[in-house]
């Protein structure tokens, strides 16, 4: 079985993101070294909200429909918005609100495949890796890296306080932590040094693998895996970097983010990146209003796409509801829990998933129930603020 490969950093050095007011870069500024120069290695295929590309040249544009993404190019999303993009070999990932991701690396080989490489600088990132070939290579960097081909869905989150969160919905990750005197090393260079060749089997060693819904925690308050002088380096602070968690602790808010990412043909992504590239340029009133209706016809499809996923989803939380064995479990998932007091004085506690015609669909500890409206005295909504659980 394939599988991933996380790779923590123990503290990050806090980068400034600035954006100039210069026009987005021209095709033809940053070619690939291929020979699918003129492929675009990202798309953004939706966006919602305030969300820039700072381009490795230093120009910028809005990260709208068709806007495509290179390497060295940079994505920052503000409050309430979010951005997906496509890859070329159909994986996936939905930048979060108040986000920045670094494309480190993205390229395609003359064979096709394809080496994808992000930094996660801030916030949180979903992603939805492709199967794939075993050539193919996809890789989260800072405060973690993943790399692998195998269909995985996960979210890296870093917080704040540079503590980053590895979850896992479908697939498998391997976990290990990030050490700098290792970094930018051949297995031959690492080989001929005692203290290095220590460090690696340490850090081969502290490798822990997440399988569906678990998750890990990576310390950010040890700053010696910094360093690139190997004496200030401990082991032991290299095995105590990564803690394993049996519940990914993944809230259905967050599920629902992975199972909307929706990806598109070819043909589509070709077609948002040229009318995102006319648009750009000197266009008469007519063809500006042309290219608009199209772009709104892509948006409008996606969106709808996404929409359908959204009612899947629901359904499934239905016709398969998660096992939550106590109202804390209730309240972890869905973030939110309700007490409901019927007309003959009895009540239920749980969250309601939905509401069929004249029947309310609740969540409780013993499962899916189904009430009817009429039977229904009062329902308090946000009970967990008013009981503890």
């Amino acid at each position: 079985m394939k599988k991933l490969l996380i790779v923590s950093s123990i503290a990050l050095t806090a980068g400034v993101l600035v954006f100039s007011a210069c026009k987005k870069p021209t095709e033809n500024s940053q070619a690939a070294d291929t020979g699918k120069a003129n492929s675009p290695s990202a798309v953004v295929v939706f966006s919602v909200g305030e969300a820039k590309i700072l381009h490795a040249d230093l120009t910028e544009e809005k990260a709208t429909l068709g806007a495509s993404l290179k390497t060295g190019d940079k994505v920052s999303t503000k409050d309430k918005s979010k951005v997906d993009i496509q890859f070329a070999d159909g994986s996936a990932i939905r930048i979060s609100e108040n986000s920045v991701i670094d494309f480190d690396g993205l390229s395609i080989n003359s064979k096709g495949n394809t080496d994808t490489r992000l930094a996660l600088v801030s916030g949180k990132v979903f992603a939805k890796v492709n199967k794939a070939s075993k050539e193919d290579q996809f890789s989260v960097v800072t405060p973690t890296a993943i790399a692998g081909v195998r269909g995985t869905s996960f979210i890296v989150e870093r917080s704040k306080s540079d503590k980053a969160v590895v979850k896992v919905l479908d697939g498998a990750v391997a976990v290990a932590p990030r050490v700098a005197a290792l970094e930018g090393l051949s297995d031959e260079e690492i080989a001929k040094d005692e203290d290095l060749k220590k460090i690696q089997q340490s850090v081969a060693s502290s490798e822990i693998v997440l399988e569906k819904n678990q998750a890990s925690v990576l310390k950010a308050d040890d700053k010696s895996l910094e360093a690139k002088d190997t004496s200030k380096i401990s082991e032991k602070n290299i095995a105590g970097v990564v803690k394993k968690l049996d519940n990914s602790g993944i809230s259905k808010k967050e599920e629902e983010e992975i199972r909307t990412i929706v990806t598109v043909d070819k043909e589509t992504t070709d077609k948002m990146v040229r009318i995102n590239e006319e648009s750009s340029g000197k266009v008469d009133e007519q063809k500006a209003a042309t290219l608009e209706a199209e772009r709104k016809k892509l948006e409008t499809e996606v969106a709808a796409r996404q929409e359908e996923e959204a009612k899947k989803f629901k359904q499934i939380l239905i016709s398969a509801p998660k096992e939550l064995k106590s109202s804390k479990d209730i309240v972890n998932y869905y973030e939110r829990i309700e007490k409901i007091i019927m007309t003959d004085g009895s009540s239920m506690i749980g969250a309601i998933v939905d509401q069929q015609g004249s029947t309310m669909i609740v969540h409780t500890e013993q499962g899916i129930k189904k009430i009817n409206q009429a039977d229904v005295q009062e329902v308090i909504y946000d009970f967990q603020t008013k009981a503890k659980f």
